[in-house]
């Protein structure tokens, strides 16, 4: 075990310790490293070139690739005729963390292997950007890519932390799996994406393709699809395909587009089983909030719960045929077992044909239960569905001035009554209101945040988490709208080696949106004050973006996105 050194700063080569520190890419990939080794880059410098380090952990002792000393993340910046920033290929039990990355035309970070299960590969604390160039001919590119080279190995383990992906014209920005192997390829397995950001992507944005036990939770991806011209497929902010096991929670997705279909903000796709969307924010779309599909194979067993859907699918294409929820099969796909329980989706199509809810789908004789769902909308039709759609105990808010109208199997455009007097939407109710404006002009967010450390001495995950989602919000809102304060609280005492590691956190969020107090309090608590200081809201524990954005957008209205920065 032992800790190697590098500063690209330094006018002389030296032998990596501390003291003389190697000073380029060449002098690092010449060694041969072995479990337990720790290479860290010095902060505030750059390295050019592309990065393929050489070498495997073990369980009880990975290798760690980090930063060292104060300052921002060093930079490893690639040449534009470079296939990728980073490399692993068939190595494990790697943790790589606390680097900006960029340059390169195919991959920020690639890893990958031919044969056999890889363990353990961490990415933490990452910033991965500028990729372009590259022809794209698939969606197996992009930002950041773990995915096999052949069919016969998987991973397990995989874990992408605190990673910001931006801008390339690859397809995708954070995608775990892929790979066009064949469907008896073994799926990937224990995987998570947590407290990631992805926006300015031709194609997709958080993807699990082909794994199991995987989870995409407190992430957020906006501009998506960004492609000009269709050539490799239609993509989706956050979505999953072949997943077993998986589940997509407490995330945002907005500013969703696509050059085809699509362009939605969450997807349960096909072949996949027991999958879970629940509690995510997706507004502002050019295509659906949220979508259930199966083509070819049985999609099992899904429930999306809990989500809040807003201003989806401003396309007039897209409203008129996908809605906000949409749920479809084609090629003798099946949807079996959907649950779809206690969503909210404000619905005003630029179409006045567009229904809320769209259901083309072969269930195999199944229903798809939709229950506990409160959809308010300013168009007339509610849904437009099979006759295996089963409503019951939803809640209807209509602010239109005609009649609102359901279609459901072979009854088309009838009442809410009609349907109940057939036996339908037992428990169900509709109310019709007028619209409503926003109150306020400015805003006030103040929320009191344990700055913690985790292991590694990087930002713990649950800060972390809180933060993104209070840095993606400020983002959204300018121009004295919204104003975000996080008042720290931090350990007593603190041994100077954690101070520089706070310190260094801290600088590493990019969060120049949020203003910073170091003086919070022990217990996590978020307010929600006007201007003149009235309290409009406490939240206590951690809040996702469905909760606070929904709370600020009834108040101030929609997010004036045109005054977003272009970083992290």
């Amino acid at each position: 075990m032992h800790s190697y050194f590098i500063d690209c700063s330094r006018p002389a080569q030296g032998d990596g310790t501390s003291e003389h520190p190697w000073n380029s890419i060449a002098a690092v990939e010449a060694h041969a490293f072995t479990p337990g080794d720790r290479i860290a880059f010095a902060r505030g410098t750059v390295c050019r070139g592309t990065f393929t380090p050489s070498g495997s952990g073990t369980p009880a002792k990975p290798i760690r690739l980090t930063a060292y000393g104060k300052g921002p993340r060093p930079r490893i910046v690639a040449a534009n005729t470079d296939l990728q920033v980073l490399g692993l290929s068939s190595q494990e039990y790697w943790q790589i963390d606390s680097l900006d990355l960029s340059g390169a035309n195919h991959y920020g970070i690639f890893i990958t292997g031919d044969k056999g299960t890889l363990h353990h590969l961490y990415l933490k604390n990452l910033y991965v950007h500028e990729i372009r160039g590259g022809e794209l001919k698939n969606k197996d590119n992009g930002l950041v890519v773990i995915g096999a080279s052949s069919h016969d190995m998987h991973f397990e383990d995989v874990l992408v932390d605190g990673v910001d992906a931006a801008h390339t014209d690859q397809w995708a920005g954070i995608l775990i799996g892929g790979g066009n192997f064949g469907m008896d390829m073994p799926l990937n397995q224990h995987v998570t994406v947590r407290n990631s950001t992805v926006h300015d992507v031709y194609g997709d944005g958080i993807v699990l393709f082909r794994d199991s036990d995987g989870v995409i939770e407190t992430s957020a991806a906006w501009e998506t699809g960004m492609q000009p011209t269709e050539s490799v497929g239609t993509p989706n902010a956050i979505w999953t395909w072949t997943c077993t096991d998986c589940i997509v929670r407490d995330n945002e997705a907005f500013l969703t587009d696509s050059p085809g279909v699509d362009g939605g903000a969450y997807d349960i796709d096909w072949n996949n089983t027991r999958n879970i969307v629940e509690r995510n924010y997706g507004h502002d779309t050019q295509g659906y909030c949220i979508a259930v599909f199966a083509a070819g194979y049985v999609t099992s067993d899904s429930i999306v719960r809990d989500n809040l859907c807003t201003a989806n699918a401003l396309s007039p294409r897209q409203a008129a045929q996908a809605g906000a929820l949409y749920i479809y099969t084609w090629n003798n796909g099946v949807i079996r077992g959907l649950r779809i329980e206690n969503n909210r989706i404000e619905w005003n199509p630029p179409v006045s044909t567009g229904a809320a809810i769209v259901d083309h789908s072969n269930t195999g004789g199944e229903s798809i239960l939709f229950t506990g769902n409160r959809i308010e909308s300013q168009a007339p039709f509610f849904y437009n569905t099979t006759e295996k759609f089963a409503p019951s105990s939803n809640s209807y808010s209509y602010f239109g001035k005609s009649e609102a109208r359901f279609t459901l199997g072979e009854r088309h455009e009838v009442t809410l009554g009609s349907l109940q007097a057939a036996g339908f939407e037992k428990g169900s109710k509709l109310d019709v209101q007028s619209p409503s404006q926003p109150a306020e002009i400015g805003l006030r967010l103040d929320a009191t945040i344990d700055f913690a450390l985790d292991g590694d001495g990087l930002l713990a995950p649950a800060p972390r988490a809180q933060i993104l989602v209070l840095r993606t919000l400020a983002a959204q809102y300018g121009n004295g709208v919204l104003t975000v304060t996080v008042h720290l609280h931090e350990a007593a005492n603190p041994s100077p080696a954690e101070m520089l590691a706070l310190a260094n956190a801290l600088g590493d969020l990019n969060a120049h949106q949020i203003q910073f107090a170091q003086d919070g309090q022990s217990s996590q608590t978020i307010q929600l004050r006007t201007l003149d200081g009235r309290l409009l809201n406490e939240w206590h524990g951690f809040q996702n973006a469905a909760a606070l954005g929904d709370a600020i957008r009834a108040r101030v209205g929609q997010p004036q996105y045109a005054t977003m920065e272009d970083r992290p």
